[in-house]
């Protein structure tokens, strides 16, 4: 998809960057991104996508923009207290980068809706740093043979990872349910929750989102990141997939809320 001479022009910068170019900006306006939640994670997720020039956007929370929260939120402002996180998000995102399509989307991500959201998207980031939520887009993205990203932030720990990407050996794909035990050790949730924290996670996971999209080897296909912010550490394991897991996925499809233990809210226009 070819950039126009105002994008080539915006884009002067990342695109001089060697090994970047004309083509590489390129493969990211083509590219495709659903992002659910547009909070503490989520909100550094989608303001670096945009301004890397990724072509769509959809941004799925159905929440508001409360005072406790600001933050680590600094995409919305005070005067945008009580307004959708989503809404606001697309309006601030296209003042910065008009050449982004940012779709706000006000719903909560649930079974019945989750394969209409991944229909057309090339990637998931999951920043809900909601377990259920997890599991519905881990097996709908099996499902629908989607990549997808998950990332959490607690306290000064934080992880990411890269599932159901196809590794170059053509090896079967870890999915999170298949990393879930290595996974469960840095998911604490003492009280509290850092700023920084949140934006440098956020940061990281669209660096390697954006070494995905312009085929950098290595990189998101099946690493679990972590990062200790208080101790300057950072650990990356190679994951592996698990075949009854697999299977047992892929057997089953996409559960019920019942299941996942997600409790349904009504929806917006309700």
């Amino acid at each position: 998809m070819a950039l126009s001479e105002k994008e080539i022009q915006y884009f002067k910068n990342p695109i001089a960057v060697p090994g970047m170019g004309l083509s590489m900006q390129e493969k990211l306006k083509e590219a495709r991104v659903l992002v659910v939640g547009a909070g503490g994670l989520g909100c550094p997720v989608i303001q670096y996508l945009s301004t890397s020039g990724i072509g769509v956007i959809g941004i799925a929370d159905y929440g508001t923009i409360r005072e406790e929260d600001m933050h680590r939120q600094p995409l919305y402002q005070l005067q945008n207290l009580k307004k959708y996180k989503a809404t606001m998000a697309a309006s601030r995102l296209w003042a910065t980068n008009p050449f982004t399509k940012h779709y706000p989307l006000l719903l909560q991500v649930k079974p019945d809706n989750i394969g209409a959201l991944l229909d057309g998207m090339d990637l998931v980031i999951d920043c809900s740093q909601h377990f259920p939520t997890h599991l519905i887009i881990n097996d709908a993205c099996v499902k629908h043979n989607k990549p997808f990203v998950i990332a959490e932030v607690h306290n000064w720990i934080a992880w990411w990872g890269g599932f159901n990407i196809p590794p170059a050996d053509g090896s079967p794909a870890p999915t999170f349910r298949c990393a879930m035990d290595k996974i469960e050790e840095y998911r604490n949730f003492d009280a509290g929750a850092m700023s920084v924290t949140h934006g440098a996670t956020g940061m990281h996971v669209v660096n390697e989102v954006v070494k995905y999209f312009i085929e950098v080897p290595g990189g998101l296909a099946g690493k679990l990141y972590s990062m200790d912010y208080l101790h300057n550490k950072m650990e990356i394991q190679q994951l592996e997939a698990n075949s009854t897991i697999l299977a047992d996925t892929v057997a089953h499809g996409i559960l019920t809320a019942d299941d996942y233990g997600i409790e349904i809210l009504p929806d917006i226009e309700d």
